[in-house]
């Protein structure tokens, strides 16, 4: 099966509190029913996309096993899977206020990573000063582009994140 890959730009201290720490869901008052999808509701890594019609056109897109690198600071810093997506303004109000982002999904095999901005844009053939502004999915040329070079997106960010520990 193929999958795709998302970058998507964090810089908000909830990202610490929900992906970098696993959440408690099952303390919130919403129906266990829906949280069916997710594994381990009681220990969960879960991140939202903002409410606009081009963020839902790419969440719409993401299904479970997609990649997911997250961006801070000039450089991918996280890695992980889309997990069970859902929809729930409770869980967005609770962990991000007045941000409106209820199109929920899970991470799974979280990691933290050091992949350069410039290292991704060379091998997907982006432009020098690239850097995603939302959520968005990895073009299908800079997909095989990686692959090209790379046996899967996972060997990339090993192998790049290695440099960076050089």
């Amino acid at each position: 099966m193929s999958r795709d890959a998302f970058l998507i730009p964090v810089t908000s201290p909830e990202f610490e509190r929900t992906v970098t720490s696993p959440v408690n869901l099952t303390e919130l008052p919403i129906h266990t029913s829906d949280l069916d999808g997710v594994d381990t509701p009681e220990n969960v890594r879960i991140w939202g996309v903002k409410n606009s019609n081009l963020n839902k056109k790419f969440y719409d897109k993401m299904t479970e096993g997609d990649y997911l690198l997250f961006y801070h600071d000039d450089h991918y810093r996280y890695f992980g899977q889309a997990g069970y997506k859902f929809e729930s303004n409770v869980i967005s109000r609770e962990y991000w206020g007045d941000i409106s982002a209820d199109m929920l999904y899970s991470v799974m095999n979280f990691k933290n990573i050091d992949v350069s901005r410039e290292a991704l844009n060379e091998v997907c053939d982006y432009k020098a000063n690239y850097q995603p502004q939302s959520i968005r999915r990895m073009s299908n040329k800079a997909y095989r582009s990686i692959r090209s070079e790379y046996d899967s997106i996972e060997e990339f960010v090993s192998k790049q994140s290695e440099k960076s520990e050089s």
